[in-house]
């Protein structure tokens, strides 16, 4: 019984590790996505939309490097977990897209509020699906 209680502490801990560095990734992504947008809209003529998808596409490579390398630790096929990754980030991409337009749309936020809300809108449903798919190990590689 004490075994089994170590090994879910075990993997508890592991579990909120993986969970900090997915976060922190995270963050860094975000900010990555973010300070784009804001030199987009300040220094050019784009629109928001093309503004938010250009800071989504560089961000996402970030997140890629940042998630295959180091939170998840090099898990399985590189190009499976980037195929999987970037199926992951466009439905992302269209979700906060759509909040974006709305938000717009609506007059509820300036532009760059809109796009920094919109940005931040959906880390959790991109941890889970990252962690239980797009960056799960085959049965042959190791933790």
């Amino acid at each position: 019984m004490i075994e089994q209680q170590d090994a879910t502490y075990k993997r508890l801990k592991q579990e909120a590790i993986t969970g900090a560095r997915f976060g922190l990734v995270g963050l860094i992504s975000t900010t990555i996505h973010i300070a784009i947008v804001w030199l987009a809209l300040t220094r050019t003529n784009i629109t928001v939309l093309s503004a938010n998808t250009i800071a989504f596409l560089i961000a996402f490579g970030m997140s890629y490097l940042g998630n295959y390398l180091w939170t998840f630790r090099s898990p399985g096929k590189p190009y499976r977990a980037l195929l999987r990754l970037f199926m992951i980030a466009a439905f992302s991409l269209a979700v906060n897209s759509t909040i974006l337009e709305l938000f717009i749309s609506k007059n509820w936020f300036e532009p760059f509020t809109a796009a920094t809300i919109s940005a931040t809108a959906i880390p959790l449903i991109t941890f889970l699906c990252s962690r239980l798919w797009a960056f799960e190990r085959s049965e042959r590689t190791p933790p």
